[in-house]
């Protein structure tokens, strides 16, 4: 799979996350955010870029198995912060 469509598959459903769905749509994105940050992070500290410590933060974050319980209000920046981090790495891929 080209990880510029994994990026930009977490940038879409990160976007998506600030409108109100149901809990099985966040499940899910902490799945899908969590094993993309992973990729983004081994990807970065292969070129030994240190912003691989961001992405290990968001895959703590996001991960599915301890849930970081956050009210919605306080999702909201975050889940527009981590698009624009998985937006950085479809365009640098580029």
């Amino acid at each position: 799979m080209d990880k510029k469509f994994l990026y930009g598959a977490a940038v879409f459903m990160c976007l998506v996350a600030v409108f109100p769905l149901p809990y099985s749509f966040y499940t899910f994105l902490r799945l899908v955010v969590s094993v993309t940050a992973v990729v983004a992070a081994i990807e970065l500290q292969s070129e030994d870029n240190f912003l691989w410590i961001l992405f290990g933060g968001i895959t703590l974050l996001f991960n599915p198995l301890f849930l970081v319980h956050l009210e919605k209000e306080v999702w909201f920046p975050i889940d527009l912060f981590v698009a624009g981090c998985f937006g950085w790495m479809v365009f640098r891929n580029a």
